[in-house]
């Protein structure tokens, strides 16, 4: 596979990331967050175990450390990412992802040294100008879903960069797989607990919200079969098996298209209006994947002529 097919994937994979906002405001509407999530992860799991449950047989040690951690990174990621869209609006919580993309460089750094290129550092600004007006973000008053949402940001840029370092230069046919059914395993017991002590009414509930029945409507069910079979199982095989062929980075900067899908579905199914701003940010983004995509691969070719 080829870089540039690779980032087309995961250009599909934001697409889908994007609409799951939506379906997970409609299963909140039935479940508390960490439940709700809970659910999701078992039904990803029943189902992947199915697909693909032989394939576990002979797995190697490493795999499964790798499969774990990245399942609790993901898991961290998912819990923070839904409580946020429990508390604050579906737009503050796309932008607030958003800030994934320079977080990615800045943890790379920190922990390998390892610089970015020119042509990435120029779309993930551009990316970040265009979410900027796509979100159209007012921080007068940032609330606790915010905060929350930030706290999301360190969980989503060390995934995408330990995706990368566990899988580049591996050519095992069971690895994606693999890495698939693993990564619910290592996130369920994170969920589990954290649905224990917050919703389960054995400690001070900390808002009303957080401790609640399961309601069974017909939004629960589509929210949570969405969010289990396309934004979790088919997300997360095309990240573990796209990943290698590209970089953390630009695998964020194809990210961006998740923001974009939220607020343009988010008008039709909730009502919530799209502005020429939104517009305009929605066009610097995709300038912004494309300055990264295409001047990386002039730059290969410039050097192929030297």
């Amino acid at each position: 596979m080829k870089a540039w097919q690779a980032d087309l994937a995961i250009v599909g994979a934001a697409l889908i990331w994007g609409l799951s906002f939506i379906f997970t405001r409609w299963g909140l509407d039935g479940a508390s967050p960490a439940l709700f999530l809970l659910c999701r992860f078992a039904l990803a799991l029943v189902i992947s175990l199915a697909l693909f449950g032989r394939r576990l047989a002979g797995v190697p040690k490493r795999t499964v450390r790798r499969g774990l951690v990245l399942g609790f990174l993901m898991g961290a990621g998912f819990l923070l990412q839904t409580y946020s869209v429990n508390f604050t609006e579906i737009g503050r919580a796309a932008f607030i992802a958003a800030l994934t993309l320079p977080a990615i460089p800045v943890v790379s750094f920190i922990l390998w040294r390892e610089k970015i290129k020119f042509f990435n550092f120029l779309g993930v600004l551009l990316a970040l100008v265009g979410a900027y007006f796509l979100m159209d973000p007012s921080f007068a008053g940032i609330n606790a879903g915010d905060a929350i949402a930030l706290l999301s940001v360190p969980m989503w840029a060390l995934y995408l960069i330990y995706m990368n370092k566990f899988t580049e230069g591996e050519d095992d046919p069971h690895l994606t797989p693999r890495l698939l059914v693993l990564q619910f395993i290592g996130a369920i017991p994170l969920v589990l607990l954290v649905a224990l002590i917050f919703e389960s009414g054995l400690t001070p509930a900390l808002h009303p919200d957080l401790v609640r029945g399961l309601d069974v409507s017909w939004r629960f069910v589509a929210g949570l079969a969405f969010c289990a079979i396309l934004a979790s199982i088919c997300i997360v095989f095309i990240q573990t098996a796209c990943q290698k062929h590209t970089t953390p980075v630009q695998a964020m900067l194809c990210f961006q298209f998740e923001p974009i899908t939220a607020t343009v579905l988010a008008w039709p199914i909730l009502g919530e209006a799209v502005t020429a701003k939104m517009a305009l940010g929605a066009a610097i983004i995709i300038a912004g994947v494309l300055t990264s995509e295409l001047g990386a691969l002039l730059a290969a070719r410039a050097r192929g002529t030297q």
